[in-house]
């Protein structure tokens, strides 16, 4: 950890009790005021440059001035504010709640304080509103940048008041709660733009408007940038700060060619490993995202043909199980990855959100008949009844399933969310979805895919 000059002021306080036969004097003087020493003043942009991979405290005297942002009288940040100003922006992380308040013209004293990165976001830590914070003003806007979903994502508008115009929920998040107000849990909802680009808005269980539902038209939204590790986010400071009342963005691929799953399967088997120019495919997510038992840039999606088909994207999607979603796969390879047949690096721009779906019926079949055809099943879903699991103590890695026809392992991933918990040792039935990594396997979605006969 820097230091700036190790000068550290320390107070000894003492007390004498005295026993006093008369009444005690309730006539006492005002404290005095803490003074706050302004010296080397820096803007933002030169605090946020002192920052190279260590954290700084500050034990000399160095001023910011700044405007408040964002406050946490909404319940949305806790022990927190954003400032800015012209050349950039900053949290504040406070030893105690309120005290700043959105639109406070301020001078943040550094000493004492400490500049430091948490999960990639940069912050101003220990930061005392008595001993650190001088009030200049009050009710001072700052008018929010309009940037795009593009731009934020390039880091650079870290702790910023933004503007995003022409955006909207996606399909999956409209109408729904911003949060968990009952439960006082967190939830992220993802805005895009009619490009396919999208963002994670985050919010508070506690945030005042944690219950308002997320509108389902297109508009404007202001908010203050955060991140989190490498995901960018979006803090709304109030709901009033939405306007969306105009037609949502026109899905793209219209003019696309629809080509069927079951299509896709066949032409590469007859040797076709480029998809055609010009096409589209449709289809229903199979994969539970939320419960993670896949990685993060997989997804698993069957259509009305009743195949199915793995797709790797170039980054993190975020359509949940049962998501209507249409993909623009023009002249994209068909690949398999350790036998399993998929459709790699597909832009994250590509596919999108058509609305909820109904995930169609595993078919009952065994796992002999899987086996004798995995060009039929690979990638669907399927349910196997009289099942036997052996092989370990919890989900996590290599399972074997025997429902006495044949015996097939089940694969967990050691992220999923029910990765450490202890499989049945009695017959189950089990609905899941054929994969292949060498050999075929099962991928099961969440523990509702195991239940007993």
């Amino acid at each position: 950890m820097k230091k700036y000059k190790n000068i550290i002021p320390l107070f000894i306080f003492s007390s004498v009790l005295f026993i006093l036969p008369a009444c005690v004097d309730q006539d006492f003087d005002e404290p005095e005021a803490w003074e706050i020493p302004e010296g080397e003043v820096l803007t933002i942009a030169e605090l946020r440059n002192l920052y190279a991979q260590s954290e700084i405290r500050f034990e000399e005297d160095y001023s910011v001035y700044a405007t408040v942002t964002m406050d946490d009288k909404s319940g949305n940040i806790y022990r927190s504010a954003y400032v800015q100003d012209e050349t950039g922006a900053i949290n504040l992380r406070t030893v105690a709640p309120g005290a700043i308040y959105e639109g406070d013209s301020v001078r943040i004293s550094l000493r004492g304080t400490t500049l430091s990165s948490y999960q990639r976001m940069l912050q101003l830590d220990n930061v005392n509103a008595d001993r650190n914070i001088k009030k200049l003003d009050v009710k001072k806007e700052v008018e929010p940048k309009t940037v795009s979903i593009p731009e934020i994502n390039t880091g650079d508008f870290q702790a910023h008041l933004v503007r995003l115009e022409n955006v909207q929920f996606a399909a999956a998040d409209t109408g729904k709660p911003f949060a968990d107000s009952e439960n006082l849990v967190a939830l992220n909802r993802t805005l895009e733009d009619c490009n396919g680009n999208r963002i994670i808005v985050r919010t508070s269980g506690y945030a005042q408007f944690a219950d308002q539902l997320t509108p389902s038209l297109n508009g404007e939204l202001v908010g203050v940038v955060s991140q989190f590790g490498n995901t960018m986010q979006l803090l709304i400071r109030s709901y009033d700060e939405l306007d969306m009342q105009d037609d949502r963005c026109p899905i793209p691929g219209d003019d696309y060619d629809l080509i069927t799953l079951a299509e896709l399967r066949q032409n590469y088997q007859e040797g076709q490993t480029q998809i055609p120019p010009n096409t589209r495919i449709e289809g229903i997510v199979i994969s539970d995202r939320e419960n993670e038992n896949h990685p993060g840039q997989n997804l698993f999606m069957m259509d009305e043909s009743e195949a199915g088909i793995a797709l790797r994207f170039e980054s993190w999607h975020d359509f949940p199980l049962g998501q209507n979603v249409r993909v623009i796969v023009s002249n994209m390879e068909l690949v398999e990855f350790n036998g399993l047949l998929q459709i790699e690096n597909i832009p994250i721009g590509n596919a999108h959100d058509m609305g909820p779906g109904t995930v169609p019926d595993p078919v009952q079949t065994t796992i002999n008949e899987v086996a004798n055809n995995m060009d039929q099943f690979e990638s669907t879903l399927v349910t196997f009844s009289g099942v036997v699991i052996s092989g370990g103590n919890t989900y996590s890695g290599n399972l074997t399933l025997d429902d006495g026809t044949g015996q097939m392992l089940m694969y967990t991933y050691s992220w999923a969310s029910f990765a450490d918990a202890q499989p049945p040792s009695e017959p189950v039935t089990i609905t899941g979805i054929v994969s292949r990594y060498n050999e075929p396997q099962l991928l099961i979605r969440n523990l509702n895919d195991v239940f007993f006969e």
